[in-house]
């Protein structure tokens, strides 16, 4: 008999990009970003060129779910954002969603099952500009 932990999750959709739409960088989204987060880099604010959190305020449709069936508690557990050329005012960036991985740790309190999603930002020029991954973690509390 395995130790190992039942989950359940959809299993299609590891790895399969999803086009989830495509927006401009442009000087005014830039100009009331930086000054919602009080960025004051010239570098940011004179030049043209958008700071790494930037990305993340981007929203795009929703991307492949893998649907993970385990415990009856589900929440963040973390952001990853990983920059590869810098983003500018007149760059056309289009997301590409991915369920990347769902795996299964066993700790101290039990078993979690964690569930990786991918959002890959591509320029015009089919650069990959950006990754952000999101992790959720999915475990049973009590009975």
């Amino acid at each position: 008999m395995s130790d190992e932990p039942l989950f359940e999750y959809d299993e299609s959709v590891i790895g399969v990009e999803r086009d989830v739409g495509t927006l401009e960088v442009t000087a005014e989204r830039l100009e009331r970003y930086c000054e919602i987060v009080g960025e004051t880099n010239p570098r940011y604010v004179e030049d043209g060129e958008a700071p790494p959190s930037f990305l993340q305020r981007m929203r795009f449709a929703p991307g492949p779910d893998p649907r993970v069936r385990f415990g009856n508690v589900t929440f963040h557990a973390g952001s990853r954002l990983e920059q590869l050329v810098p983003v500018r005012v007149g760059d056309v960036l289009t997301g590409y969603a991915q369920a990347k991985e769902v795996y299964a740790k066993t700790g101290r309190s039990g078993t979690m099952v964690f569930a990786v999603r991918r959002l890959t930002y591509r320029n015009q020029r089919g650069e990959d500009v950006a990754y952000s991954d999101q992790t959720t973690v999915h475990r049973q509390v009590g009975e």
